[in-house]
């Protein structure tokens, strides 16, 4: 499995959508989405988890995991991305 995330740099208020994939065209169910190892829920209907509104805390590791292929293969796990939220750049007057 591969999570996908934006490759743009993430600024706080941004929407992102994270998206597991299988490799070539092998289906993937019975997804989950995992932020620091903690379980965003699911199983989810499809393969893609939309986050709210970034916010500095949602910085942290992804992962996801899910069933490639039959419903009776095992559960694979994507490597673990990094997301950095950034703040947003306050202009100042000089």
């Amino acid at each position: 499995l591969v999570l996908q995330v934006p490759a743009r740099a993430l600024l706080e208020g941004d929407t992102v959508t994270l998206r597991c994939r299988g490799s070539g065209n092998a289906s993937v169910t019975q997804v989950r989405f995992y932020h620091d190892e903690n379980d965003l829920g699911g199983p989810l209907k499809g393969t893609e988890l939309s986050l709210p509104p970034l916010q500095l805390h949602h910085s942290g590791c992804y992962q996801c995991r899910g069933r490639v292929g039959s419903k009776e293969s095992p559960f694979k796990e994507s490597v673990s991305v990094t997301v950095t939220v950034h703040g947003k750049h306050q202009q100042t007057n000089t």
